[in-house]
């Protein structure tokens, strides 16, 4: 037994030898670092944390949203960020569109909603949507896919535009411009004005770019 293991040895070390002869020098070192760059990655791989791997994550989601803009303040998502439903803090007092001072559990408690669902990092609105058409001709001319969503919708209501501009803003409503360029939605402006989002103009001026 001790003879075939000297024997295998010397086996061993004769073709070792013998490859190490017939492979280019530049090829075992290309080997070489190959072998590092591997072992180096599994020394990271061991030293992720939870708390790393989580970083990493939100990286990656910032990354595949980029140019979007997307809540992130006084409040938290349910699930993965940008595709999950944003929660506001409930009581926290929103700035952007709120004459009354309302807080968040106000707000929401009015329209029978806990949160706003976003998508592909763009939200949903539908749930507290008064009314949805879609235009022909979207820009990025705020005002003028205003007017075409005033005129669909008094056609759909049997009134005229002028009544429909004077309706959203007496009652405190605004209109979506969804990330398809073609729909609109008529939304509480206390709750789409206070959620920070992209939609169809931030969509409109990427395609046109």
């Amino acid at each position: 037994m001790v003879l075939e293991t000297i024997i295998a040895k010397e086996l061993t070390k004769n073709i070792s030898e013998t490859v190490a002869k017939e492979i280019p020098k530049d090829k075992i070192e290309n080997i070489k670092s190959a072998g590092d760059g591997v072992l180096a990655k599994l020394d990271d791989i061991k030293n992720l944390t939870p708390e790393k791997l989580k970083m990493q994550a939100e990286e990656n989601i910032h990354k595949k949203f980029e140019g979007l803009k997307l809540p992130k303040e006084n409040g938290e998502w349910d699930g993965e960020l940008g595709n999950s439903k944003w929660i506001p803090k409930l009581d926290f007092i929103p700035k952007v569109i709120n004459p009354e001072n309302k807080t968040w559990k106000q707000i929401l408690d009015k329209y029978g909603i806990d949160g706003i669902e976003f998508k592909d990092g763009y939200p949903d609105f539908s749930k507290i949507s008064k009314g949805e058409v879609k235009i022909d001709d979207f820009t990025d001319d705020r005002s003028s896919n205003f007017a075409q969503a005033d005129e669909k919708l008094a056609e759909k209501s049997d009134c005229s535009p002028e009544e429909v501009e004077k309706w959203r803003k007496e009652n405190g409503y605004t209109w979506h411009e969804c990330e398809n360029c073609k729909t609109m939605q008529l939304v509480p402006s206390e709750v789409h004005g206070n959620i920070s989002h992209s939609g169809g103009i931030s969509e409109y001026k990427k395609q046109n770019s």
